[in-house]
């Protein structure tokens, strides 16, 4: 039995506000459908969509790439489409509905000569509710399940994120493999202490990239260029269900368009000009998305939002100001954001981090995903209560 573990798809965001990043979005799953044609079931482990109230354009267009695949597709509920608190309001019971994917809530199904127990979204605030139903889960079954585990290494540190289950959680589970989402990382990984011996638990990450800590990355510095990282790999697993034997295969999805960070530290604002223009030279391409970040202690002060127009052909740029001024100079202009940022830091208690996210997504040009995050928070705060 082969299933197919793909996640966090995040059907209908419009990243930067672009309809062309939302259309990514979309032949990201489709690429990855179409890796997947081979084995038996597809199972996504959550945000599926990317908020719980989809535009009618947004859910017909993925009621066609879902139905066009040819496949038995299980889905469960991330953080993103379906709420613990309001369970019957998430727009998967459409599709599951209308026969388009099959919807596993806390609930196991026979893929038939295996089975599949999926688990939606909960915060950790109800972690003794959470393994009360996975360890329900049957011996010798796929867990799929939406959740960050403590411990495991990811860019966004589990341990302030509101879905990080402790491991307690999911100690003595008899499932066989754990299929999950919500970290966006391709090929996080830990393991579980099951019934029988470790578990692995296994993320497939986010089919596309989801924001500048992602891009492939270059700084400037003293003249010269250097490449800090590649694009973050994106991709899915085929796993293999064989009794209890469990195998794993790494399909890699190819990146749809170029999308890069530049880190520029400068030495005094004169440099910025030509170093825009040499960044130019190197990284404008047509359909690209460029971020540009300014480092360096400098006296005089910079304007952001003109320096974009020296890339002519990338379809979005960003230039961002992250200099400091040296002691005693006045800062007549500068990010508000980075101002905000460390005022709630100083004054903030545990909600600080999750401000200062919400912040990064609004900078970012994504008002919707800061209002998620902020919306996460204080229900975690009411339930807390």
């Amino acid at each position: 039995m082969k299933i197919a573990h793909l996640s966090d798809a995040h059907l209908g965001r419009q990243q930067y506000h672009l309809r062309e990043r939302e259309e990514d979005y979309f032949q990201a799953l489709v690429e990855a459908l179409r890796a997947a044609k081979e084995v038996d079931a597809v199972v996504i482990t959550g945000d599926l969509l990317d908020t719980r109230r989809p535009s009618t354009r947004v859910l017909l267009r993925a009621l066609d790439v879902l139905t066009e695949a040819d496949v038995a597709i299980y889905a469960i509920g991330g953080n993103h489409d379906y709420s613990y608190l309001r369970p019957e309001e998430t727009p998967l019971r459409i599709l599951d509905r209308v026969g388009a994917i099959r919807l596993l809530c806390f609930e196991e199904a026979d893929l038939g000569g295996a089975w599949i127990y999926g688990a939606c979204a909960m915060p950790r605030s109800r972690s003794d509710e959470f393994r009360q139903r996975v360890l329900s889960a049957r011996p010798g079954s796929l867990l799929a399940m939406h959740q960050a585990v403590e411990g495991v290494k990811a860019r966004y540190p589990s341990a302030v994120d509101e879905h990080t289950m402790p491991l307690k959680a999911l100690s003595g589970i008899k499932a066989v493999h754990i299929a999950a989402g919500h970290i966006h990382d391709h090929g996080a990984s830990t393991s579980v202490p099951g019934a029988s011996g470790s578990v692995q638990a296994l993320w497939a990450g986010s089919l596309e990239l989801w924001d500048s800590g992602e891009f492939e990355t270059w700084d400037l510095s003293g003249g010269r260029w250097e490449k800090m990282q590649e694009a973050a790999p994106k991709g899915i697993y085929i796993i293999d269900l064989a009794g209890k034997a469990v195998s794993v295969k790494e399909v890699l999805l190819r990146p749809r368009r170029r999308m890069v960070k530049l880190r520029i530290f400068l030495e005094n604002a004169k440099e910025v000009e030509a170093a825009l223009d040499e960044a130019a030279r190197r990284f404008d391409e047509a359909g690209s998305v460029i971020k540009v970040e300014l480092y360096g202690e400098v006296g005089e002060d910079i304007r952001p939002s003109r320096y974009a127009a020296f890339f002519s052909k990338a379809l979005y740029v960003d230039v961002v100001d992250k200099t400091k001024k040296p002691k005693g100079v006045i800062i007549k202009s500068g990010s508000a954001y980075e101002a905000i940022e460390k005022l709630l830091r100083e004054k903030l208690g545990a909600g600080a981090d999750v401000i200062a996210k919400a912040l990064a997504y609004v900078r970012d040009g994504d008002k919707a995903a800061a209002k998620r995050i902020l919306e996460e928070w204080l229900y975690a705060q009411v339930d807390r209560a």
